[in-house]
């Protein structure tokens, strides 16, 4: 989608964002409970853009 624009407009909750470490150890977690994380980066990004596509194809807006 190299045509699309995206416009945030932070509420309050960004106060409490900035809040948080830029990261996380989780090795404690690995460690002890077995946790492993599903998505990188690039899930992720795959992720949000099929589920944006499909609330916009479900709101009726226009592709292009």
């Amino acid at each position: 989608m190299p045509e699309a624009e995206v416009t945030y407009s932070p509420d309050e909750r960004q106060k409490i964002a900035e809040t948080w470490p830029m990261s996380i150890d989780d090795s404690l977690a690995r460690r002890d409970w077995g946790w492993s994380h599903h998505y990188d980066i690039e899930k992720t990004t795959q992720t949000m853009l099929r589920l944006v596509k499909n609330q916009m194809e479900a709101s009726n807006v226009a592709l292009s």
